[in-house]
């Protein structure tokens, strides 16, 4: 009891850790809340314009019904009133010219419109990773790459996720196992999913976050067969992070939990060997 209250405690630990200092996360909440308020301005007019022009379009609909109605009246009695009704059907059809006009005006800019606030979250994005720093810009970019590269279904999704992985590029796989996890949340391979978003992380050198993940591979997909990969990587994560007090309850964790799963015991033991070299070196 007292060890899971130790690991949980190291969870709570990483959680609350921050990367900046305190006063530099005050200046990037500034920047970001001065980047939110701007984008807000602008969707605020956007959504205006888009419902003035949503509201047009039933109108225009209902216009272009009655002149077409008017339209098939006059053309069964034109032959029969002479010039008067040349003259209106003539008239009628220039109108209903102009209204085809103006809706596939309105139609237009509603596309344009839609194409805008694309634009516009691309760019937020892009201005926030730019105060957050090249990392997050790093961050945005794999995640677009990702999204182009992500395919409609889920063992294709998946496929490519893991080779872009073993091709190293492993933001850009992160965000491709991430957008598995999104969509498919449930699915039996979600677990392992999970576990190759710490990989990745961990590949990339991030361990405080890579730790997290594996932890919440044990949380959130406890039957996963890779459950006890993700503990032993999860004391790996602790030690690199030089938490060796709980990097040591982790791996015996895992010794407890997974001695069955021989490769993992034997790895475990090395490192618990490994911690217990180093903290004699320190005495």
């Amino acid at each position: 009891m007292r060890r899971s209250l130790t690991l949980a405690g190291a969870a709570v630990v990483l959680l609350s850790a921050c990367w900046t200092s305190a006063h530099h996360g005050d200046v990037i909440d500034q920047r970001l809340k001065a980047l939110e308020a701007d984008d807000q301005d602008h969707q605020t007019a956007i959504d205006a314009q888009r419902r003035q022009l949503e509201a047009q379009l039933p109108k225009i609909d209902q216009k272009l019904q009655e002149m077409t109605d008017a339209l098939d009246k006059l053309n069964t009695v034109a032959h029969r009133t002479g010039a008067d009704a040349d003259a209106r059907l003539d008239d009628l059809q220039e109108k209903l010219q102009l209204l085809q006009g103006e809706l596939d005006e309105t139609k237009h800019q509603l596309q344009q419109l839609a194409t805008g606030e694309q634009s516009v979250a691309s760019s937020l994005d892009q201005k926030l990773a730019a105060a957050l720093g090249s990392k997050a810009m790093a961050q945005v970019t794999a995640r677009e790459k990702a999204m182009k590269l992500a395919p409609p279904d889920r063992s294709g999704l998946y496929a490519v996720a893991f080779k872009e992985y073993k091709g190293a590029d492993y933001d850009v796989a992160r965000e491709l196992y991430l957008e598995y996890l999104r969509r498919y949340p449930t699915d039996p391979q979600a677990g392992e999913a999970q576990f190759y978003v710490g990989q990745c992380l961990m590949q990339s050198g991030q361990l405080k976050e890579a730790a997290l993940a594996f932890q919440k591979v044990s949380d959130s997909y406890p039957r996963s067969d890779r459950v006890c990969d993700a503990r032993l990587k999860l004391g790996e994560s602790l030690s690199g992070l030089k938490m060796r007090d709980e990097a040591k309850l982790a791996l015996e964790d895992t010794l407890r939990q997974c001695g069955g799963k021989l490769a993992v015991a034997k790895e475990a033991k090395e490192k618990l060997r490994d911690l217990g070299r180093g903290s004699r070196r320190r005495r």
